[in-house]
């Protein structure tokens, strides 16, 4: 046969061959990884729901006992008196005296890092009206941003 009129090579074939079975292998790998860290990601986040939805639920349960307190309270006729001894004997709640009532405020730790604040009015005639239901971040002393090297734009030492 005469090489200069003949095709391709075997080896041309083996080495293209060999470069699309790497290829595919990486390509592979690649979706194993990630399918591993989208599963690890919907653990965490179904595990932060639960730790939400159950420190949701402490904070529902609290509210609702203020607001019984609240309407017995208010049917009494000595609303200030009533509500001021029962809600503040609750541990973890805060009162503060507002027009026509009192202010109360609670949390509820949702895990290490986060607590679920919340805060509602309730008013002389038995109402209640919620002013704050939030997720906020726990401080602490060690998390400190005087800790950061940040550069306040001056070289002086």
């Amino acid at each position: 046969m005469d090489k200069k009129n003949g095709g391709m090579g075997v080896g041309y074939v083996s080495v293209m061959l060999i470069f699309a079975v790497i290829c595919l292998t990486v390509f592979a790998v690649m979706s194993f990884r990630a399918a591993s860290v989208n599963d690890g990601f919907n653990i965490r986040s179904g595990d932060h729901l639960r730790e939400y939805y159950a420190a949701d639920s402490a904070a529902k349960q609290r509210l609702a006992e203020l607001d019984g307190i609240a309407k017995i309270a208010a049917e009494s006729g000595f609303f200030e008196d009533e509500f001021e001894t029962a809600a503040g004997a609750i541990e973890g709640v805060t009162l503060n005296r507002i027009a026509n009532g009192f202010s109360a405020g609670w949390s509820v730790k949702i895990n290490d890092r986060q607590e679920l604040s919340a805060a509602a009015d309730f008013t002389s005639d038995g109402g209640c009206e919620i002013t704050r239901w939030q997720s906020t971040t726990i401080s602490s002393d060690e998390s400190s941003d005087s800790h950061l090297g940040v550069w306040d734009g001056s070289f002086d030492r």
